[in-house]
């Protein structure tokens, strides 16, 4: 059994900037962006991943030799033999060979922030393009700015071979990415392996429980949440770019019965990550849950004012037919909730709660003696015991 860690020192060199790019297929991108260009990626993680407050301690300090980027070779002028045969100093020197003849590019797959951060500090075409502000943080000396020019980094031969790091890094370590990028991440590694497994997803989920020590069914689960979320992208009108955002509202839903029972997914024990998960008759169902926990983003909110209340109100509701069908009639999660049980217990449950205030006000009617407007309220709750008797 190969063994991703086991006494292998990785070869590392540095690297210009010019031959780094970021990486198109990063699992923390939009999906609107995966396969995008350099200007778009460049975008992004300057809007959403705080490269201005990174670029402040990077043009002070420079690029930490201590913490190296990981990269992989995006293409080559020619082939060069990175195998197991030579030693770490052989393929350092070819590397160096290759970046000195500028005969070879890098994608970076860990260190995208610092890589585009120092690419903005040291490259004005880069300010230009992105439209930045005079006030956005410049390198403090020259001596930074060179320093900044040349990333250490450590080299992969692929991707295939930097994965079982990335997973254990960022799925079960300490820099763990948000719930999507995990569930996205997770989803490719694993189709990725059943590949190599003739097509047999439950061989990749295996493989990559192995490669990242997951002794539960965490891995197995962040699949088929993903698979579910893609399934409703491909096969209904949902707009699923909420859902990335807020990811973590899928996992905690389908962990009760009660919903993935709505949708028609059956339990995790029995269900064959292998086929499609959601039945083609319950694809309504799919999307109306999706749109209870985010809206659809044009005429209809979430039902949810608090995650929560998947889990107190949501889920007994799904749990309850009646109660169901109230919800999908007339969309108020709470009023849903207290049918639960059905219209008798409902009523009943009024009954006791109507009694309940009216030994309340008892308790303080005396003082209101010949009150026009209280007589008057009493004469109405009177009216309508005579209308329930």
């Amino acid at each position: 059994m190969k063994i991703a860690g086991l006494g292998r020192k990785r070869p590392q060199v540095n690297i210009p900037l010019r031959m780094l790019e970021l990486d198109s297929q990063n699992p923390r991108l939009p999906d609107d962006i995966q396969g995008g260009s350099q200007t778009d990626i460049m975008q992004v993680l300057l809007r959403k991943f705080d490269l201005e407050e990174l670029a402040f301690s990077m043009a002070e300090n420079g690029c930490f030799d201590e913490e190296p980027i990981v990269v992989v070779p995006k293409r080559m002028s020619r082939k060069v033999d990175f195998g197991n045969r030579r030693t770490v100093q052989q393929i350092e020197t070819a590397l160096e060979e290759l970046i000195a003849a500028e005969q070879i590019v890098f994608t970076v797959v860990e260190g995208n922030r610092r890589t585009a951060t120092a690419k903005i500090l040291t490259q004005d075409e880069w300010k230009q393009r992105l439209s930045l502000t005079p006030d956005f943080p410049k390198p403090r000396s020259k001596a930074i700015e060179n320093d900044l020019a040349t990333i250490p980094a450590i080299f992969y031969n692929d991707r295939e071979e930097v994965s079982p790091y990335l997973g254990v890094r960022h799925i079960a370590g300490i820099m763990k990415w948000d719930a999507f990028a995990k569930a996205r991440y997770i989803y490719i590694r694993i189709e990725e392996e059943a590949k190599r497994h003739r097509k047999n997803i439950d061989a990749g989920v295996r493989e990559v429980q192995r490669q990242i020590g997951d002794r539960s069914d965490t891995i197995k689960r962040q699949y088929l949440y993903y698979k579910i979320l893609d399934q409703a992208r491909e096969e209904t009108n949902f707009d699923v770019k909420p859902a990335t955002s807020r990811f973590s509202l899928i996992t905690v839903s389908l962990n009760h019965p009660s919903i993935r029972d709505f949708i028609g997914v059956p339990s995790y024990k029995e269900i064959d990550v292998g086929k499609t998960l959601v039945p083609r008759k319950k694809l309504h169902q799919l999307e109306t849950l999706l749109t209870w926990i985010y809206g659809n983003g044009k005429d209809k909110t979430p039902i949810l004012t608090d995650s929560r209340k998947i889990t107190s109100r949501l889920a007994p509701v799904l749990a309850d037919k009646g109660a169901t069908d109230y919800l999908l009639k007339y969309g108020n999660l709470e009023e849903a909730y207290e049918r639960r049980g059905g219209e008798k217990v409902f009523l009943m449950k009024k009954l006791q709660d109507a009694m309940k205030n009216l030994s309340h006000a008892i308790s303080v009617a005396y003082k209101y003696k010949g009150d026009d407007d209280l007589i008057g309220a009493v004469n109405d709750c009177g009216k309508a015991i005579s209308e329930l008797k």
